[in-house]
């Protein structure tokens, strides 16, 4: 190879696309917000070696690597690095060719999609049939996919979801086995970046009927048309993907073999120092040892640290007591013991969310901040347990994890709800990883816990508390909040219909926003070309982007 093999990172020109006023919503909630970060060279070097391997961590197992059906985050993060849609998207967040190139009919309805000469990791042609027949799976009612509504720009895509019409009747046709054409309801410039998510990648009918209903399960029964194939799935252990070197674009693409350590990290700035990891989330009070390690940080101001309140609770179904549990809070004195990596939150956005692509969505006018009245807040509390029937106030429990920080910040809340409201409450410490998963399947009453939104925008970040919204830890509900995210996700939503969202989650109180947390990424000083991307990727599905990575030598 001659030249150098990796991308120097600097500036370059800008580039921009007409939307449609409006239009972004939907866009926003599968894109992010631009802030991409690239870890470049010092300096490029012609005989920078490539066909290394990498390593990186998975928090969980997948459940199954099924891109029309997987959801949970390990499952998308193997579906982004197997698979390729029709575009993809790139470090700017923008729709480039894919798996195929395309064209728009003047009036916007009609993309003809060609497909490039690519391979699956069986060695068989990646055909437009293909496509067409992921699709199909994605909308039809026996896949059951919570994805499905993702297609609903399709002509035909609901109708086929409700049943009410057959899988034909979806507007995609398989022209000839390099051809495909998509017929939209409306004109959508953002469908290029859709199909770049996961329920519109490939899958081939005769594989996946021979799978036998395991597919997606075991190594054996993947099959997958990305620049990278799945060797060999070691369940609860790794995952090793090697090169997919029947991939259109497989001479830019750089690894060899990339392995993902499945489980928490226990230590992983001495992991990345003793060569184990290639990149992983450092915890802030192990940001100092990983400066001093020589490790790249990259920070992203992508995530809530959240008071939760469990509203399937008997006292906390009352959106009364909720407010009063908040607005008791001393939140002079909490805010002084946030750490530095940590604001006062400013709502139910983090400072990273968009309003639409290139658009953010915090501005001066639309922040919400909590403040202290324990007299506004004992009303609150004895509105709050005639409405839920109560004539006292029971002791509930507040779930955190073990750390001494966390630990503090529990021990004001206690201690602001026992001088403003003369309530007692208790104080369960746990792991984070038991916090964790109590808190997802509901196991709690109260508890401190940080999340991260499942993408960029805004909406993202309100729809979680939708009734069946992916991230409603409160297993909150309200007819009210459903109404105005169904209609933001048919892109009948600007600005001032996003805030009157947000307005009425704050009325609502379904948990407290407590701070923003910045989280950080760190990546060895060797390693190069790796992408680092806020909200866990998003609609890019994965937290790195590692096609150009490439290691230094010493």
């Amino acid at each position: 190879m001659t030249g150098c093999p990796f991308r120097c990172t600097g500036s370059r020109p800008s580039r921009s696309r007409s939307r449609r006023p409006g239009s972004g919503l939907r866009a926003a909630a599968l894109l992010l917000a631009g802030a991409l970060f690239l870890l470049p060279l010092a300096g490029c070097k012609k005989d920078t070696p490539v066909g290394k391997n990498f390593r990186f961590p998975l928090s969980a197992e997948p459940r199954q690597i099924d891109p029309q059906v997987s959801t949970d985050a390990a499952s998308v993060t193997m579906v982004a690095a197997l698979f390729e849609g029709l575009a993809r998207l790139d470090e700017d967040g923008e729709a480039v060719p894919g798996a195929a190139d395309w064209t728009v009919s003047d009036d916007g309805l009609t993309y003809t999609f060609t497909l490039r000469d690519s391979l699956w990791s069986d060695g068989t042609a990646v055909t437009a049939q293909d496509f067409l027949f992921g699709m199909q799976r994605a909308v039809l009612p026996s896949t059951k996919s919570s994805l499905a509504e993702q297609l609903f720009i399709i002509e035909g895509a609901k109708e086929v979801n409700e049943g009410t019409a057959e899988p034909s009747a979806l507007g995609v046709q398989a022209a000839d086995e390099k051809t495909l054409i998509v017929t939209l309801t409306e004109p959508d410039p953002d469908f290029p970046e859709k199909t770049a998510s996961t329920p519109y990648m490939p899958c081939k009918e005769s594989f996946f009927e021979g799978t036998g209903g395991r597919y997606g399960l075991e190594e054996e029964y993947v099959l997958s048309n990305g620049p990278f194939l799945l060797k060999k799935w070691n369940h609860n252990e790794n995952l090793l993907l090697n090169k997919n070197e029947g991939y259109y674009d497989a001479e830019n693409i750089y690894p060899a073999a990339v392995r993902y350590m499945i489980g928490e990290v226990e230590d992983p700035v001495g992991q990345m120092a003793d060569g184990l990891l290639d990149a992983a989330p450092i915890p802030a009070g192990s940001l100092e040892a990983a400066r001093e390690a020589g490790l790249t940080l990259t920070a992203m101001d992508d995530t809530i640290q959240y008071l939760w309140m469990n509203n399937g609770n008997e006292a906390l179904k009352s959106a009364g007591i909720r407010r009063a549990l908040r607005d008791a809070v001393e939140w002079e004195l909490v805010y002084e013991q946030l750490s530095d990596a940590s604001q006062p939150a400013e709502g139910f956005a983090a400072p990273a969310s968009v309003l639409t692509v290139g658009e953010a969505y915090r501005t001066e006018g639309n922040r919400l901040a909590p403040s202290t009245d324990g007299e506004a807040a004992a009303k609150a509390l004895s509105a709050g347990l005639a409405d839920a029937g109560l004539t006292r106030m029971p002791k509930l429990t507040l779930l955190c994890s073990e750390d001494e920080y966390s630990l503090n910040l529990a021990r004001y809340l206690v201690q602001s709800w026992q001088k403003n409201l003369s309530l007692y409450f208790d104080i369960e410490a746990v792991s984070s990883s038991e916090l964790e998963t109590r808190v997802k399947v509901g196991n709690y009453q109260l508890a401190l816990y940080a999340c991260t939104a499942p993408g960029s925008s805004a909406l993202d970040a309100f729809g979680a508390f939708a009734t069946d919204g992916a991230g409603n830890y409160a297993r909150f509900s309200d007819s009210g909040v459903d109404s105005l995210v169904f209609a933001a996700l048919l892109g009948a939503a600007g600005r001032e219909e996003m805030e009157a969202l947000e307005a009425l989650l704050w009325e609502l109180c379904p948990s407290v926003p407590l701070s923003f947390e910045k989280r950080y990424v760190g990546i060895p000083a060797n390693d190069s070309g790796i992408i680092v991307r806020p909200y866990g990727g998003g609609a890019f599905g994965a937290p790195y982007d590692f096609r150009q990575a490439g290691k230094l030598e010493d």
